[in-house]
């Protein structure tokens, strides 16, 4: 009876452990609930409860939808709208474009001016709703990106204007129509206009935690770096052009540029996917290394020998516009990975679309100085990749693993976003970093946390930071990484408002995290892995000063252990009770035994 026991003590713990294993990936009514069409447009933390909302265009594209993000199922439940009856609404942008602490929304409203003419409107916050505006502020050619200006940690905005003139707007606190100012043409570049759609980004390039501008152009790109003296007209100062380089062809596609840390040097690289001939047939990825372009050697065949393309960008999807790759680290290994969209090559017009993950691997077969490259991991994302149009990564449970959020796209052209649930099977250590703009409005309603205690806010998601890190592996080796926050916003860059660094099976602490903007930064050291830090940069001009608060998730292995602990101890108390109940029955046994014996010594 006692093998008996112990096998069954076996038998939970093995449940207890492989409980995890069976857990479904399918996870869409969990987080979506009743909710079954949408345009996922962007990400932000609208009503500032440190989880990330999502921003969503419905209704045939008319509307404007806040989903909450939430502890409880469902994960995303419905918020703020605003709707735009006769309009079509094309992107969404949050930030804080007042100053008061508080997320507004910028949408894009097509224009009858032309394909590419845009009204921007801007929706005011407060937390808890949205002030739907009914006029636009001022129109532009193409989509505008969002960055801050002056560094007063108010979004302003650059585009092209509607006479086609490289512009930036800057906001202030009053709401009313920002100042307009134009940028003056590149030194020695004449007529090179800005492409539509464009990879413009807001980052660091030269190191000097001061973010650049990254323009794309019709066959370039511009890097123009940042000027910190505050006195001068141009807050940006043109530096070098990167030509494309297409091997000769003219019937090329240029994708949207993603920029990653590719090989974990504490730098970024331009990672660019691009295409030849009119369908794609000849795709490839290219990476800037800082020098020059290098073409990396992706296979694009699957086990079954279908080869996959690119999808050839199509004006009339809004997610297929251009070529977009969208970069995070899947497995949490340091390395970000890439969710892109791809179609099967056949003679015909492709069927369908399917979005993959590419891993982010070491390179057998690469020529120095490369030495990682993309494989697509064809089953990650199955069977939830079928027929759908874009890929998008995001944290359902808060818990530092990138989970997925897919859209589909039915015969009626309606889109549905879906729900994967990234189950990780090894524990693997991260570090979460979320830098705010630091504002602070005394008018805002307080908050108070789940113990009571006052939750103070420190304004919206901020575009540009530059972070880095840097730690020793198990091996003794010494990892560095970085990466920027938000460095892209517009034509559904889809990237999420804070910066999460995989650290591997590294239990070690995190030796030294810089945080770094407006040429000022401060170095964090010994953190905790499996953390999340809130950088608030306040005031910008004394970094000794700036606050951080940090927040540690448990490892899924400490949990684990405490699971396997708990069920050990339920097993070990079972065993006993029956031993106990065995013993105290075969006690009452003796004991009936001894009074019905015959006692001689009585005669």
């Amino acid at each position: 009876m006692a093998k008996s026991i112990l096998h069954l003590g076996l038998l939970l713990l093995f449940l207890l452990g492989t409980c995890r294993m069976i857990r479904s990936s399918d996870i869409t009514d969990k987080v979506f609930g009743n909710i079954r069409e949408g345009i996922v447009a962007a990400f932000g933390d609208f009503n500032s409860d440190e989880f990330t909302d999502v921003f969503v265009i419905g209704d045939k594209m008319t509307s404007l939808r806040i989903l909450y993000g939430h502890y409880t199922e469902p994960l995303l439940r419905m918020g703020p709208y605003c709707e735009y009856d006769g309009k079509k609404i094309v992107s969404v942008i949050p930030g804080d474009f007042d100053g008061d602490a508080q997320m507004d929304v910028l949408i894009n409203i097509k224009s009858s001016d032309g394909q590419a003419a845009y009204d921007v409107y801007i929706n005011w916050g407060n937390t808890t709703e949205l002030q739907c505006a009914h006029e636009p502020l001022f129109s532009s050619r193409g989509e505008v990106m969002a960055m801050d200006f002056n560094r007063d940690m108010i979004i302003d905005l650059y585009g092209l204007d509607s006479n086609n003139e490289r512009t930036f707007w800057i906001f202030n606190s009053s709401r009313k129509a920002p100042e307009v100012r134009h940028q003056a043409e590149p030194t020695g570049l004449t007529s090179n206009t800005l492409a539509i759609p464009n990879a413009n980004a807001y980052l660091d390039f030269n190191g000097d935690f001061l973010a650049d501008l990254f323009l794309q152009t019709k066959d370039s790109y511009e890097v123009w770096y940042g000027v910190n003296e505050r006195d001068k007209q141009e807050n940006f100062s043109y530096k070098y052009e990167i030509k494309f380089q297409p091997i000769g062809r003219n019937d090329y596609h240029v994708g949207q540029a993603v920029f990653m840390d590719f090989e974990l040097k504490g730098e970024q690289n331009i990672v660019v996917p691009f295409c030849i001939y009119a369908n794609c047939r000849n795709s490839s990825i290219m990476v800037h290394d800082g020098m020059d372009f290098r073409i990396l050697p992706v296979d694009f065949r699957d086990p079954l020998g279908v080869t996959w393309t690119f999808v050839p960008p199509d004006p009339d999807d809004i997610y297929l516009r251009t070529i977009t790759a969208r970069s995070g680290d899947f497995n949490l290994d340091g390395y970000p990975d890439l969710l892109i969209t791809l179609q099967p090559l056949t003679v015909g017009k492709p069927t369908f679309t399917q979005t993959f993950l590419l891993e982010n691997v070491a390179c057998t077969s690469c020529h120095n100085p490369s030495k990682r490259t993309f494989e697509v991991r064809w089953n990650a994302l199955s069977p939830m990749g079928n027929n759908t149009v874009a890929g998008a990564f995001y944290d359902f449970y808060q818990d530092g693993v990138l989970d997925v959020i897919l859209i589909r796209k039915n015969q009626a052209g309606v889109y549905q976003p879906l729900a994967f649930l990234n189950t990780l099977d090894y524990d693997a250590n991260f570090v979460k970093v979320i830098v705010l703009t630091g504002l602070d409005n005394k008018q805002n309603p307080e908050r108070r946390t789940a113990l009571g205690r006052k939750q103070r806010t420190y304004g919206t998601n901020l575009p540009g930071p530059r972070i880095t890190y840097s730690t020793i592996t198990q091996d003794g080796d010494q990892q560095c990484g970085s990466s920027v926050q938000l460095p892209q916003a517009s034509y559904f860059a889809l990237q999420l408002p804070y910066t999460c660094f995989g650290l591997g099976r590294t239990p070690n602490f995190v030796d030294k995290l810089t945080v770094g903007l407006g040429s000022k930064y401060r170095n964090f050291t010994q953190l905790i892995p499996n953390s999340q830090i809130i950088v608030v940069p306040k005031p910008l001009d004394s970094p000794s000063h700036w606050k951080a608060q940090l927040f540690v998730t448990p490892s899924k292995l400490i949990l684990m252990s405490v699971v396997a602990l708990g069920g050990t101890c339920l097993v070990i108390v079972f065993i006993i009770l029956v031993l106990y109940i065995k013993e105290k029955r075969e006690d009452k046994q003796e004991r009936l035994q001894e009074s019905h014996r015959f006692h001689f010594d009585a005669m």
